[in-house]
């Protein structure tokens, strides 16, 4: 019986020793990984940036910092602009949920409200227009799939707010919607209103097609002179 107990204290310490004290799932999931995080009062700090969005632990919309010397901070997701990891940019997105479709067993995001998460922006800084990806990890989502939704914010939005490629700013009537938006670039507007390939995307289309036609139209009007 004793060598029994022993056997399962030394697996207990070998799980304890083995489980990981910083990593980087997603965006929204992450312990104590090497960040820096960009404020809106112009400041920057470096750290172990904790972030539990997607797991639901993380208290009154703040994120945790640990800053050299040991100096821990709680910081309000509102007052961050973006933070960098290994060379990409995470930014603070409001997720209106009324503008696509989202399973409410889903425990990423609760109906009937607006969910602050970070995406991750896939467009230069400085773009006219950009492109961001939400990426949720298989462990978090209701069919064991990884999960990537994609959305898109326009020159004129407020900081925070975003688009879902599949919503309502686009669908339905997506040459009508789209065109309108990207009126000051004409000739990609033209595209838009004529339904080219490569340019039209319908309701019913697949989100892969839907993220083509999007990404197409941002990397041109992002281009047009």
């Amino acid at each position: 019986m004793r060598n029994l107990i022993c056997l399962f204290l030394a697996a207990g310490s070998i799980l304890a020793a083995c489980k990981p004290t910083s990593y980087f799932s997603t965006p929204n999931d992450v312990l104590n990984a090497n960040c820096t995080v960009y404020l809106t009062d112009g400041t920057q700090k470096d750290g172990a940036l904790s972030i539990q969005l997607e797991t639901g632990q993380s208290a009154d919309n703040k994120i945790h910092l640990i800053r050299p010397g040991n100096v821990s901070e709680m910081i309000r997701i509102d007052s961050i602009r973006y933070f960098v990891h290994e060379g990409d940019s995470y930014y603070p997105k409001k997720i209106d949920l009324e503008s696509y479709d989202i399973p409410v067993k889903d425990p990423l995001y609760l109906p009937d409200v607006r969910n602050i998460l970070f995406l991750k922006r896939l467009t230069k800084e400085g773009s006219r227009l950009d492109l961001y990806e939400l990426y949720k990890s298989r462990s978090n989502t209701s069919d064991g799939k990884d999960q990537y939704d994609y959305f898109v914010s326009f020159p004129f939005d407020h900081r925070l707010a975003t688009w879902s490629i599949r919503g309502k700013q686009f669908f339905p009537a997506f040459d009508e919607k789209m065109s309108k938006l990207v009126s000051d670039c004409p000739s990609l507007a033209d595209k838009i209103r004529h339904k080219e390939k490569k340019y039209y995307a319908s309701q019913i289309a697949v989100d892969v097609q839907k993220y083509e036609t999007i990404k197409k139209i941002v990397e041109e009007y992002n281009s047009c002179k």
